[in-house]
């Protein structure tokens, strides 16, 4: 609107300039004409220059906004602001997956000779191949390099295999009562000299046959050992141990006509420190015998019962010219003392049968008395 009144002023002015010289020559006639003077006119000279432009008019009313430029460049990033007060802890996310496994650590200390059986199969007679299989794996056993077997609690079946202990062999059980070692053949456990066998149970029941459990040429400590056969039963056969027999619990039983039960059976020196023997025979024409000596041995605190069969002998000599020495010690059993010629008994502050079936060589009871706590004659009658 401005600019169209500023053209306006512009366009009069100009034509102002054009028409003067115009009007003045007009008026200039008209004068003459009244002084009755006559003028011819010429033609129109040169436009003269522009004038010089008129003020400004008023500014005329805002037009409409013209529509929105471009955006321009995005400037640089101002500088970090400080850090605004921690927020609320949000709640627990989910676990994530597993990680993978650490390295292996270091392996803990092993044990340098002994050896640890488990019963890590489902069946007793499984467990008895673990226990197998370790004794049979032994290297290097010797004076100098001795080995323990430690066996874990559990029943342990070898069937009718023969368990064989070599020299410089401990077996160790975990106690009498949680350790057995089960066999179903004529013989179950056997042990060289310069080993000894403790804390467990030895059985050995064999019903077409002799039985015995235990064998050694060791030594035996608080074990217990059953025998229980037809023909014969043997629950310990020591022949001259390297060691004593020391709190030894020993059961045999019989079953078939003229069989044998003992409890315990001696070869050359022997030493019994405790425990308790007893052997029961079955049938009318069968022996029992609770310790049957062969050679010079000694007896200490033990308990030698015998019962059944037609003789049952708390102790039985084997009449080889030796001497048995058996001290405060409890003897019982229907057949009484066994000792045949050139044998010597002697049995010191104990309990004797007071009965005499077989004694044709010495047998000896000072200080000793019957069941019924009178004093027996000092042949133990």
């Amino acid at each position: 609107m401005r600019r169209k009144l500023l053209y306006a002023v512009m366009t009069l002015t100009a034509l102002a300039a054009i028409t003067g010289p115009a009007i003045a020559t007009a008026s200039h006639s008209d004068a003459a004409k009244k002084h009755k003077t006559t003028t011819k006119t010429g033609p129109r000279g040169p436009r003269g220059p522009r004038g010089l432009a008129g003020a400004n008019g008023k500014a005329g009313p805002a037009g409409p906004a013209g529509s929105n430029g471009t955006n321009g460049s995005l400037g640089t990033n101002g500088s970090a602001g400080g850090n605004g007060a921690a927020g609320a802890n949000g709640s627990a996310g989910g676990n994530g997956a597993a990680g993978t496994n650490g390295a292996t650590g270091a392996s803990g200390v092993a044990f340098l000779r002994t050896v640890i059986v488990s019963p890590t199969a489902t069946t007793q007679v499984g467990n008895g191949a673990v226990l197998m299989a370790a004794i049979a794996g032994l290297t290097g056993v010797n004076a100098g390099n001795p080995v323990l077997v430690s066996v874990e609690p559990g029943f342990y079946d070898i069937g009718s295999a023969e368990l064989a202990l070599p020299s410089h062999v401990d077996l160790q059980g975990s106690g009498q009562n949680t350790t057995t070692i089960l066999g179903e053949g004529s013989l179950t456990l056997t042990a060289a000299a310069g080993t000894q066998i403790r804390y467990l149970t030895v059985s050995d029941t064999n019903g077409s046959g002799a039985a015995t459990a235990i064998s050694t040429a060791g030594g035996l400590l608080d074990v217990s050992a059953n025998a229980s056969g037809t023909s014969a039963a043997t629950a310990v056969l020591a022949n001259a141990p390297s060691m004593p027999i020391v709190n030894v619990t020993a059961s045999a039983t019989t079953s078939a006509a003229s069989s044998l039960a003992t409890a315990i059976q001696t070869v050359n020196a022997v030493v019994i420190q405790g425990g308790t023997f007893t052997a029961d025979d079955g049938v009318a024409s069968g022996q029992a015998a609770a310790l049957l000596a062969e050679n010079a041995m000694s007896v200490n605190g033990a308990t030698l019962v015998a019962s059944g069969g037609s003789a049952a002998y708390p102790v039985f000599l084997g009449g080889t010219s030796q001497v048995v020495k058996i001290i405060a010690s409890t003897l019982g059993g229907s057949g009484g003392l066994f000792v045949p010629t050139t044998d010597t008994l002697d049995i010191g502050g104990s309990e004797v049968p007071g009965v005499i079936t077989g004694v044709t060589g010495t047998a000896n009871c000072p200080n000793d008395w019957l069941p019924s706590y009178s004093s027996p004659s000092t042949n133990c009658n």
